[in-house]
């Protein structure tokens, strides 16, 4: 038991420092990007034909610098920084003014963390699950077909696999709906028209997604199992004849999932940025939409806010496969 408190107190631990240093680095990253946001600012109201004299332009520049703490030193913004999250508090975004960040990251992040939880659970539920047959029965026909199959997608960048969904089932067979994560003119509500709506929406960003990262755990999972089936243990089951799919799943399949669950808190970062690059090109209304609006528009205080939860996300979805592992791996709980 006492092994088990320290496993878990070392990963609350490590959880904690994750976060802090992530933060600290997105902080400077923010800082010492070359793009002035309040210039970018002050251009686009020139551009906009607004004629004032230099006295006006600097006097709303500073206004604007006090406004977000950009005139304060490096040190006293970071703390302000600091302060502003343990509150809540990321400012006001400079693109969406007066609104402030935090706002739209709480009606962005629902879109981004049901598709993430969808993707993930789907990718990595089905892949290990074929990829454990395919393996045990590695022979057959079938399973050189999928083999081969996943062969193909697993290396496709999300972008590639993103767009082919696109041209093929929005412009060649327009059966999907392009952009939006819910349907247009429909009131919100818990019926069936508006989560059948919501599912159509959902579906090509998520399976753009799932698809590769899918082709990652069965192949995975596929020669683990290979490897497994061939230990003296497996053997000496199928000497006492029992059953094959006992076999599979109570022998096999249950220690080639040790590997693949601490993998899956590896690849959290990697499918989170999947989904953001394929929210943008869906315009999906989650954070890698808003992320590619605040990009462009050079706002920090949205940048940072929606890298932050992305920190936040992934290392909270990575504590928990981490908890996880000693219900599976019963040497974490015995320290063997």
């Amino acid at each position: 038991m006492l092994i088990l408190a320290k496993y878990l107190i070392k990963r609350f631990i490590f959880f904690l420092l994750t976060i802090f240093i992530g933060i600290t680095i997105l902080f400077l990253i923010s800082r010492l990007i070359p793009v002035n946001p309040i210039d970018l600012l002050m251009s686009k109201l020139s551009t906009q034909g607004a004629q004032i004299t230099q006295e006006q332009f600097d006097s709303t520049k500073n206004t604007f610098m006090k406004l977000y703490g950009l005139d304060k030193t490096l040190s006293r913004q970071y703390l302000s920084f600091l302060q502003g999250l343990s509150t809540g508090d990321l400012g006001p975004s400079f693109s969406f003014f007066p609104k402030p960040v935090s706002e739209l990251i709480y009606h962005s992040m629902p879109w981004s963390i049901g598709l993430l939880a969808t993707v993930v659970l789907i990718s990595w539920t089905v892949g290990n699950f074929i990829g454990c047959i395919t393996g045990f029965f590695s022979q057959k026909k079938l399973s050189k077909v999928l083999e081969g199959m996943f062969l193909v997608l697993y290396p496709i960048p999300y972008i590639v696999m993103a767009l082919l969904m696109v041209m093929l089932f929005i412009y060649f067979i327009p059966i999907f709906p392009y952009f939006g994560g819910a349907p247009i003119g429909i009131t919100r509500a818990f019926s069936l028209k508006y989560f059948v709506g919501i599912i159509r929406h959902a579906f090509l960003p998520a399976i753009s997604v799932i698809l590769i990262t899918m082709g990652s755990w069965f192949l995975s999972m596929r020669a683990l199992t290979i490897n497994i089936k061939t230990e003296n243990f497996v053997e000496f089951a199928e000497l006492r004849g029992l059953p094959r799919r006992k076999i599979m799943f109570g022998y096999v399949m249950r220690n080639c999932l040790l590997p693949q669950i601490t993998g899956l808190a590896l690849s959290v970062g990697v499918i989170f940025t999947g989904s953001l690059v394929t929210e943008y090109i869906f315009a999906y209304p989650g954070l890698g939409y808003l992320m590619y609006y605040a990009l462009t528009n050079a706002d920090l205080n949205l940048m940072t806010g929606i890298a932050f939860f992305a920190i936040l996300a992934i290392s909270t979805g990575t504590l928990f496969v981490e908890l996880m592992l000693p219900l599976v791996d019963p040497r974490i709980r015995y320290g063997e």
